[in-house]
């Protein structure tokens, strides 16, 4: 991929996040650190975020303006991976919570991350799979399912973020299906200003948008969503993007969706100069 030489470090991370492999939640002192490191990042400090990462194993990689912090995805406390703009308070979390599961969303995601200083990257540091017993079943079983766990340090830092206000863009993959290219939801959320430019933009750059309870993709709208149910509780704008595989293996169409997103954001940010709201 291209991009800078932190975003394909971050990318490179990604095929060492194993479904089998090691992971176990965090104990009570870094639930408190994790809600430190959350207010470094709402606040663009990069400095406080590398200071609290530390102790939570986030090994820190400074380039150009930004801030990489990761764990190490072969440690149980294979957590997180953030990258952030330094100085630069951010308005919009771009979000990847099945990393090596959701095969190339990170692509998606770390490309819009690097287009807008006001964008920062969430994402899990395990396998979805990862650190499950042998029988698990239903996806409350599965401790590295951040998008089902509310418990995740994913989910706390993702929470105390929508709590400050900021918009939640969060990316999924699905297996290819003929009439949807992508599909679009709010989740829990009401949808609002960000999920129309979304719309519109990705449109406009020919993919087919599917959205709604319709029986074709109404197992894709992602209503149960942790972090979406954090969003709607706080107020703050929440968009579910399903990615079908083909669009996901292709990188011209993921560079076109990144700048599809990027365009959205722009578009929604010139509204609210103008008077208008995300919501």
């Amino acid at each position: 991929m291209g991009g800078t030489e932190l975003t394909r470090l971050a990318a490179r991370l990604v095929p060492e996040m194993r479904r089998r492999g090691p992971y176990r939640p965090p104990d009570d002192d870094e639930v408190a650190s994790l809600a430190v490191l959350a207010e470094a990042l709402a606040s663009g400090d990069a400095a406080a975020a590398r200071a609290s990462g530390a102790p939570l194993g986030l090994a820190a990689t400074e380039e150009d303006g930004r801030l990489l912090l990761a764990s190490d995805p072969g440690a149980g406390r294979a957590w997180l991976v953030l990258a952030l703009w330094c100085g630069t308070a951010p308005g919009t979390v771009v979000e990847v919570p099945h990393p090596n599961a959701d095969l190339d969303t990170e692509h998606v995601g770390l490309a819009l991350a690097e287009r807008r200083p006001g964008v920062l990257y969430l994402q899990a540091g395990a396998h979805r799979g990862a650190g499950a017993p042998a029988d698990a079943c239903v996806r409350a079983d599965f401790p590295a399912d951040v998008a089902a766990r509310d418990d995740a340090p994913f989910a706390r830092v993702a929470a105390q973020l929508a709590g400050r206000g900021l918009a939640q863009v969060q990316l999924h993959g699905f297996a290819d299906r003929g009439d949807v290219d992508v599909v679009l939801s709010p989740g829990a959320a009401p949808p609002g200003g960000l999920l129309d430019a979304v719309r519109a933009r990705l449109g406009s750059a020919g993919e087919r948008v599917g959205e709604g309870d319709d029986p074709r993709w109404a197992d894709l709208l992602g209503r149960r969503n942790v972090q979406g149910r954090a969003a709607a509780a706080t107020g703050a704008a929440f968009v579910h993007l399903e990615l079908s595989r083909s669009l996901r293996r292709d990188p011209g169409r993921r560079e076109a969706v990144a700048d599809a997103l990027a365009g959205a954001l722009d578009d929604v940010a010139g509204a609210a100069s103008g008077g208008l709201s995300w919501r």
